[in-house]
């Protein structure tokens, strides 16, 4: 089974990535693979290699940087589910497209990011998309706050705007695509007794 995490930063997408993993290896004793291309150990590796090379200041470099991080997400969500794991990723394909048609990288050119997404992704889809739904400036607040704690002179830091662009690009997919959308409002139990519903009907 692979599970996928969708939203803004700061929805609360890695906490109940965290929690869910633990209900399923501690409770349904399932073996568990996480997958994240810019959290904790690989994150620090990346600005620290951004910051080295300089090429934060170029938009195309880090885009093909992530890419070849998104590729990396392939290989190893694959070979997890090869081996049975249940796959829980902290975000998959969508957040290229999320954040690339905001930032104007392709010049609307979508079938250019759609090649580009195929060389990294394939045509791997999760079984479940959660997407965690929170108003942007609520995340943006965390948003900030997590940043500010983190200070690794990572990626530069987006705007309130950008927050309100990329949370109903993903409030459109998630309805196009009937994924299941998650009040993120709610206390961090309550969300994750809203999902925990889902995926043991899954199971």
């Amino acid at each position: 089974m692979f599970i996928c995490f969708e939203g803004i930063a700061g929805s609360g997408k890695t906490t109940q990535t965290k929690l869910l993993a633990d209900y399923l290896e501690n409770v349904k004793k399932r073996e568990i693979f996480i997958s994240a291309v810019y959290e904790g150990e690989r994150r620090r590796v990346v600005s620290d290699f951004m910051n080295a090379s300089g090429i934060k200041l170029d938009q195309n470099a880090v885009m093909f940087l992530f890419q070849a991080l998104h590729a990396t997400q392939y290989n190893e969500v694959n070979k997890a589910l090869k081996i049975s794991k249940i796959v829980i990723a902290d975000r998959w394909r969508y957040s290229f497209f999320a954040h690339h048609l905001h930032q104007g990288t392709f010049d609307k050119n979508k079938n250019l990011m759609l090649q580009l997404d195929l060389l990294a992704y394939r045509s791997l889809e999760p079984d479940i998309f959660f997407l965690i739904d929170i108003p942007a400036k609520i995340a943006y607040s965390r948003y900030i706050e997590r940043e500010q704690f983190i200070d690794d002179n990572g990626l530069d830091l987006m705007n309130l705007e950008y927050f309100i662009v990329v949370a109903n690009y993903y409030k459109k997919l998630a309805h196009d695509n009937g994924w299941h959308i998650i009040d993120g409002t709610k206390d961090q139990q309550t969300i994750f007794r809203n999902i925990k519903v889902i995926v043991d009907e899954k199971l």
